[in-house]
């Protein structure tokens, strides 16, 4: 586990970055806003930005862990750093490059979400749906559809969790792990309160049909 002192000296780190990015935002000086962008990047991973941008989440995740906890201050840290350089990039209309770092930022907060016990649900929560609005007509690969999935069943938002999986139980394409991870989820549902079910928008008659249909 990581320390108290930790875990401030980040959140300092992070306020005194953000304060910059923003000022230099609001000023239109995008350009400079990268940068600060890219330094931060290259301090938190100790290598190039270009290389940090051709790296798949599992190596940035690998990099980011020690004796094998993932170290998920940093990645806060660097979800919010994509999440900016994607509102600067979209400001400057550069679309495709905004949407990835809005994926990648995405994926980052759920993997949080997914991962701890959330100081800040609420905030994160608010995070996750604000990136989701962005990319709302943007069609997400099969592990960020997969984190949502885990994501959502974490915060005991059933019904949403159910839509992630049947987004990727497509008719055209239904994979057999798919099927059987939508049985167990079913299962496991069938194991907790009426209450918890209608707070996380399912009833148990609902998920009884489901899993009848499935079997």
């Amino acid at each position: 586990m990581f320390s108290d002192d930790y875990v401030l000296r980040i959140i300092r780190q992070a306020t005194a970055v953000f304060a910059r990015i923003i000022g230099l935002k609001s000023a239109k000086q995008y350009q400079e806003a990268l940068q600060v962008i890219d330094q931060t990047l290259e301090q938190i991973f100790g290598l190039d930005a270009e290389m940090i941008r051709l790296l798949d989440d599992e190596s940035l995740y690998t990099l980011l862990t020690k004796n094998e906890v993932l170290d998920l201050e940093k990645l806060r840290f660097v979800a919010d750093l994509f999440k900016e350089e994607g509102d600067i990039r979209k400001l400057q209309n550069q679309i495709d490059e905004s949407n990835n770092c809005y994926i990648r930022s995405l994926n980052y907060y759920l993997i949080i979400g997914i991962n701890s016990e959330i100081s800040s649900p609420i905030k994160l929560s608010q995070k996750i749906d604000e990136l989701l609005q962005k990319l709302d007509a943007y069609g997400f690969e099969e592990q960020t559809l997969l984190n949502l999935y885990s994501y959502y069943e974490n915060a005991k938002e059933f019904a949403k969790a159910d839509k992630m999986l049947s987004r990727l139980a497509t008719p055209n394409d239904s994979k057999a792990y798919i099927v059987d991870e939508m049985k167990s989820f079913y299962k496991r549902l069938l194991e907790k309160s009426a209450k918890e079910l209608t707070d996380g928008g399912m009833s148990r008659l609902e998920i009884q049909n489901k899993l009848k249909a499935l079997e």
